[in-house]
């Protein structure tokens, strides 16, 4: 592809597939047509997908939509999950075998098998149901810290979470955005150490709905460009992503400051 202003030189950004620097969007069930107008002009940058509309893929979102929503992000490359409400339900209605077997009919790449709401299960039941998500060709994805606050957020049993989840073959790690947002504001250092675990690539800091761009700001002055991001809403996608690279003005247009001047400017 060739650029409208290919006489610039944009600032470097790794190809897909990418391991790092990733951006997960999240989004709640949008139209078909905006979310081929999304992907018009955003497929590039981003990497997975998930349908974070847990009513509506329970009761209002129709099968045949929900496969043709499947089918767009296809087109473009992008792997979609359905969120994981919709899963603690299953595990509360005792129906997980018959929701994975679903998840996976539907087309779905992955599954998100979180805790974040219901009390978190046992070791070996977490367990079996992430190599269960697995043996069905599931990429999965699972969560640490809770919506709620209601569990300390300890860094040294998060850390040991994080790792025992990908020796089992967990993909990607998302921390909750809850935790980030209470943790940035008081206790940021609980945080430290765990962009890095698995090289940097399985763990997602999810930015939510508060001050997601401020967030993501604040995230990538701290740790980093390489820094991973779940639950982008599509309304902020680019932003982010301008952002990371220092093309915005929350990032102080850092970019810019980067580039040697040209003789006479």
């Amino acid at each position: 592809m060739t650029s409208a202003f290919h006489m610039l030189t944009a600032p470097p950004r790794t190809p897909k597939p990418r391991t790092k620097a990733l951006m997960f969007l999240s989004e709640v069930g949008i139209p078909l047509r905006a979310t081929e107008d999304l992907l018009e002009t955003a497929h590039s940058i981003i990497d997975c997908a998930k349908i974070t509309d847990h009513l509506g893929l329970m009761e209002r979102l129709s099968e045949s939509w929900v496969r043709k929503k499947i089918a767009l992000y296809d087109r473009f490359g992008i792997p979609v999950l359905p969120g994981g409400i919709p899963f603690q339900i299953a595990v509360l209605q005792g129906v997980v075998d018959d929701y994975l077997k679903r998840v996976r009919d539907l087309g779905f790449a992955g599954v998100e098998l979180s805790e974040d709401v219901i009390s978190p299960r046992a070791a070996d039941e977490r367990e079996d149901m992430i190599v269960q998500a697995r043996r069905l060709g599931l990429k999965v994805t699972t969560e640490v810290g809770r919506k709620n606050r209601d569990v300390a957020f300890d860094p040294q049993t998060i850390k040991r979470q994080i790792l025992s989840d990908v020796e089992l073959g967990v993909s990607n790690v998302y921390v909750e955005s809850s935790e980030i947002q209470a943790l940035s504001e008081g206790d940021a250092e609980a945080l430290d150490g765990l962009a890095a675990l698995g090289g940097g690539s399985v763990v997602l800091f999810e930015l939510g709905l508060i001050n997601p761009q401020e967030k993501a700001a604040w995230l990538i002055e701290r740790y980093g460009p390489l820094i991973n991001f779940a639950s982008v809403g599509p309304q902020d996608v680019i932003a982010v992503d301008a952002i990371r690279v220092g093309m915005h003005r929350k990032a102080d247009y850092k970019y810019l400051g980067s580039l040697p001047r040209h003789a006479g400017s």
